[in-house]
């Protein structure tokens, strides 16, 4: 403005509008200049203006609960933010520390070595190791205030004993009471209009880069200090706080409010927990600025360095701390490594850019973390029929069968997201995997969510292995729960399950095996078997069987009708006739709601460990459909025992085949399933 004294009214009015046009910085408009200097009411206004509006802009983002989006931000961009802060901390305080001018930066300290008050940087680091000591010996006692305590009466003892010992400046007087409110009626004034018109873009971009980077700059903050103290936040909860908060401060003419990390361990370290802990702190700090200026002038800049050096360093986090020396002594996990690298990364740029950058970097990797994610299989784990056979126990000769083509039934155990980002590899998995086999079973009980992609994914993987001669069967998959209401929403098997659709893999690998079974012309048998069809008769003669007949008791059972309840006598043994009957876990919660243990079909004998060792039943029993069981007790037994030994012995021999050949099964799943 100095310049343009003397000019015509027209070159000054020509000058204004190209002012006008490129509009000027704030600070520096000519219409906040007047001729007692520059207009500062209305520089405060304006800025007050700013720090309300980003004030509001929080509180919409709390509203809108965009503060769960930071439960987004993976560890290792959470650990690199905190010790980034950490750094910037200590590297603010090694000017001071050293009793240098403050803002030469690197290049500064490195000309002014030889300017080092030994005095002042002696006191620091006293100072430092007293309150190292103290934190490290006494967890709870207030390490900071001892330090200050004794580094300020210290500088105090060695200053009047010797006045010209060089230790260093105080921190001087400080302004105190409370602050003067911004004249906030010169909004209304017709002079401010035209200046708020001329600056209302800037305003409301710099009040919308003030509440996102001050949103996440506090938020990643609190996740640091949730993973460091083990605590849990609210993100939400604590952006209404800061937008509150900013609205407070914009009355006040204060600046924009963020979260302090620093103040949050050492409030911590000194044993406060709790949300009073935090009013504690505002109270006192209050009272120190409105009541202690005098005392705060009295202590030492290099001590003050030094209790933020302490607190910095406690700043570090140690989740990478704990990788870096998983590192040092020899291990060579890539993931460990790539979780390094990305922690390195965002502590770098928090350095050597700043929190903008560092918040930028740290949600460009987030996105790749996210990609890298998506690009991992959705398979948890393979086995077949030859090392996982289902809850039904068969006789024999079946279960033999079953054994020899177990190969041909392929399980597959999803985990995860199936969606667009992942559809395509699991489909091109899978079919890798279903190679050869005649049933593949996918169980979807460990998958989060299917979109429309995941739906059509699967219905044309359904689709292409049916082609190639392979059934996919859905495990954990029911009518009406949410995947199945999903696959129904997004138009997959829209001519419905087709029996594809089973509620575990245990009874999908039932079919499967059933199927199997039926394909080898060894079908279960639907009409009831005779007496020497039962696998407890087998090498009986007739006269034998005559007399067995008269001891065997018929029962028939209608459908869900229980057999026994779990701590009945096991005073009997049955072999089943027709239809089938399941073990359940507790009966008396219903017999559909009941966990299956095992399933025993035409020809099967069981209860017999209960009836020959005298103990209680475990489990109860129940028919799936209506059945036929024939019923030996031990008094009976007990009588051919007495009167036809050799009778006794077969029936023996048949359960002890029986036993032994669940015994060799079970075996031979385990060898499978290690190789």
């Amino acid at each position: 403005m100095g310049k343009s004294v003397g000019r015509s009214d027209d070159e000054v009015g020509e000058r204004v509008a190209r002012v006008e046009v490129r509009r000027p910085a704030l600070a520096t408009d000519p219409r906040l200049v007047t001729t007692h200097g520059i207009d500062m009411e209305s520089l405060l206004v304006l800025t007050a203006l700013c720090v309300a509006i980003s004030g509001l802009l929080q509180v919409l983002f709390a509203l809108l609960r965009l503060g769960t989006l930071v439960s987004f931000v993976p560890l290792p961009v959470v650990a690199g933010f905190m010790d980034g802060l950490a750094l910037l901390i200590a590297i603010a305080q090694f000017e001071t520390f050293l009793g240098l001018a403050h803002g030469g930066g690197a290049s500064g300290i490195a000309n002014g070595l030889g300017q080092v008050k030994v005095g002042g940087l002696a006191l620091g680091l006293a100072t430092f190791a007293l309150c190292w000591f103290v934190a490290r010996r006494w967890r709870r006692a207030p390490w900071g205030l001892i330090g200050i305590v004794a580094g300020t009466l210290v500088y105090a003892i060695v200053t009047h004993a010797w006045s010209g010992a060089a230790m260093g400046p105080l921190l001087g007087a400080a302004s105190t009471g409370l602050p003067t409110p911004p004249p906030l009626p010169k909004l209304l004034s017709a002079g401010f209009a035209p200046i708020l018109q001329a600056h209302l873009q800037d305003l409301l971009t710099t009040a919308v880069v003030i509440a996102l980077v001050g949103s996440m700059d506090s938020l990643l903050s609190a996740a640091a200090v949730d993973a460091r103290l083990n605590t849990r936040h609210d993100s939400n909860k604590l952006l209404m706080g800061l937008g509150l908060a900013n609205l407070a401060s914009a009355v006040v003419g204060g600046l924009p409010v963020g979260t302090s990390s620093a103040i949050q361990f050492a409030a911590s370290g000194a044993g406060g927990t709790g949300r009073s802990t935090g009013i504690v702190c505002a109270l006192i700090l209050i009272f120190v600025l409105v009541a202690c200026g005098p005392a705060l002038a009295l202590v030492p800049v290099t001590v003050v360095a030094a209790v933020m050096l302490v607190v910095a360093f406690g700043m570090f986090d140690q989740w990478s701390h704990a990788l870096w020396r998983q590192l040092r002594a020899g291990s060579r996990d890539r993931d460990a490594l790539w979780s390094l690298s990305i922690v390195a990364i965002v502590c770098a740029s928090t350095i050597l850019f700043g929190f903008v950058a560092a918040i930028a970097v740290g949600i460009l990797l987030s996105i790749v973390l996210f990609v890298v994610t998506l690009n991992r299989s959705l398979v948890r784990s393979v086995s077949s029929g030859e090392t996982r056979g289902s809850r039904r126990i068969l006789d024999p000769e079946r279960a033999r069968m079953l054994r020899e083509r177990g190969a041909r039934i392929r399980i597959v155990e999803l985990e995860g997201a199936l969606f667009f980002g992942t559809a395509f590899r699991l489909r091109s998995e899978v079919e890798a995997l279903a190679k050869g086999c005649r049933y593949c079973i996918l169980d979807v009980r460990r998958v989060t969510m299917i979109d429309a992609s995941g739906a059509h994914a699967l219905d044309r993987l359904a689709s292409r292995l049916a082609s190639a001669g392979s059934t996919v069967l859905l495990a954990g998959l029911s009518e009406g729960d949410r995947h199945a209401r999903t696959l129904r929403a997004y138009g997959a098997f829209v001519h419905g399950n087709d029996g594809s659709w089973y509620p575990d893999v245990d009874r999908a690998l039932e079919m499967a095996e059933r199927a199997l079974l039926d394909e080898a012309g060894a079908q279960l048998p639907l009409e009831e078997l005779p007496l020497e069809g039962l696998a407890l008769l087998q090498g009986v003669d007739a006269v034998q069987r005559e007399s067995l007949r008269a001891l065997l008791t018929r029962i028939e059972l209608a459908a869900n009708e229980v057999l026994f309840r779990r701590g009945e006598p096991g005073d009997r043994l049955y072999a089943i006739a027709k239809g089938s009957i399941s073990i359940l876990a507790d009966v008396d919660q219903g017999v559909k709601a009941a966990h299956r243990l095992a399933s025993f079909g035409p020809g099967v004998v069981f209860g017999e460990t209960a009836m020959l060792d005298g103990g209680g039943r475990t489990a109860g029993a129940a028919a799936d459909e209506a059945s036929v069981v024939y019923v030996l007790t031990r008094e009976g037994f007990d009588a051919i025992r007495g009167g036809e030994p050799a009778l006794a012995n077969v029936l023996l021999l048949n359960i002890a085949r029986e036993l032994s050949a669940r015994l060799r099964f079970a075996s031979a799943t385990i060898q499978a399933a290690d190789r």
